[in-house]
C-alpha cells in the first residue's frame, strides 16, 4: 500500500505546505510509506508534459524532496510508496510516465503479469502498477477518457484479486482519482483548489470518497470535482478485494527485498 495526494488550481500553486508544514503532511507518511516518492507537476494544465521527479528512497530522508517541494503548478499527482511489488529501484517508483500521462496507485493487484498481453508493453520494472498503467497506455483513448479508465479497471477484474485499485491519472488537463478496495481516498475544497489524498492531510473538512467512485478535477473548474460511478454494482460484486497482510510488518530495505521476491513469484508463477 501507498499513499497519493493530487491538486488542482485555479493559479499555479505550491504545495510546499501539504507536503511538509500541515497537520498530517506527506514527508510524515513517508516515515511509514518508505519505499520512494515522486511527483509530478503540470504547470499550466494546458495538455503539457509534466515535470517528473522520483527517487527510491523515503521522502523523509530528503534526497530532494524539500527541493522538490518548491514546484509550482496546476496539477499535481504525488505519491509515496510502501512496495508490495517490486524492489526498491527507480523503474518501480511512482508516478509513472508516458508523455503527458501520470499514474500513481495505492494497493496491490496480485496477478499483475496477466495484464501483458501480446499488444502492452513490457514494463520497465516489475510492479503491479507499472503493468495496469502499460495496459492503460496501450488501449486509451483520448476521447474517452472514462471509458478507458474503466475497461482497464475491468481487466483487472477480470484477471486478478486486488486489495485496492486507488489510483491518481494525469492527462496533461485534468486529473482523475479512483477509489477501489480496502484503502480510503478523500477530497477537499479551498478557494481556488481542489485536493485529493489517501489520508486527511490537514484539519480541513475533508469528504470521504465512496467506493468505486470516480473523480474527475479540473483547474479550470475548482469548485468541486465530477463524481460518478465508474464500473457500476455488477462488476463491483465480481470484484474479489482481499487484505493482504503477507510482509506488512517490514521497513526499508527489507521490505523492498521482499517486494522483489514477491513479484519474481508472481511473474514465475504465470
Amino acid at each position: 500500500m501507498c499513499r497519493v495526494l493530487g491538486c488542482v488550481a485555479a493559479q499555479p500553486v505550491s504545495l510546499q505546505h501539504e507536503l511538509l508544514e500541515a497537520e498530517n503532511p506527506m514527508i510524515r507518511q513517508s516515515e511509514d510509506h518508505d519505499s520512494g516518492w515522486g511527483l509530478a507537476v503540470y504547470s499550466h494544465g494546458e495538455g503539457e508534459d509534466p515535470t517528473c521527479v522520483r527517487f527510491p528512497d523515503a521522502a523523509f530522508t530528503d534526497n530532494g524532496f524539500e527541493a522538490a517541494t518548491q514546484l509550482r503548478g496546476r496539477i499535481f499527482n504525488v505519491h509515496v510508496r510502501r512496495a508490495t511489488m517490486g524492489g526498491l529501484l527507480m523503474e518501480n517508483t511512482h508516478p509513472f510516465r508516458l508523455g503527458p500521462y501520470t499514474f500513481g496507485h495505492n494497493g496491490t493487484v496480485l496477478h499483475f503479469p496477466r495484464l501483458l498481453e501480446m499488444d502492452v508493453p513490457k514494463p520497465k520494472g516489475d510492479t503491479d502498477t507499472e503493468h495496469f498503467f502499460n495496459y492503460l497506455m496501450s488501449r486509451l483513448d483520448r476521447r474517452d477518457v472514462v471509458g478507458s479508465l474503466r475497461d482497464a479497471v475491468i481487466a483487472v477484474i477480470e484477471r486478478s484479486p486486488l486489495s485496492g485499485l486507488n489510483f491518481l491519472f494525469g492527462d496533461g488537463e485534468r486529473l482523475y482519482a479512483y477509489k477501489l478496495g480496502i484503502f480510503e481516498l478523500h477530497w477537499l475544497h479551498r478557494p481556488g483548489q481542489l485536493l485529493v489524498a489517501s489520508e486527511q492531510i490537514t484539519d480541513e473538512p475533508w469528504h470521504s470518497v465512496a467506493q468505486d467512485v470516480l473523480l474527475t478535477l479540473d483547474p479550470r473548474d475548482v469548485e468541486e470535482p465530477k463524481a460518478q460511478r465508474l464500473i457500476g454494482d455488477a462488476q463491483l460484486e465480481r470484484a474479489e478485494i482481499v487484505k493482504f497482510t503477507e510482509g506488512h510488518e517490514l521497513r526499508g530495505e527489507e521490505r523492498g527485498r521482499f517486494a522483489a521476491e514477491r513479484a519474481a513469484r508472481m511473474a514465475a508463477a504465470e
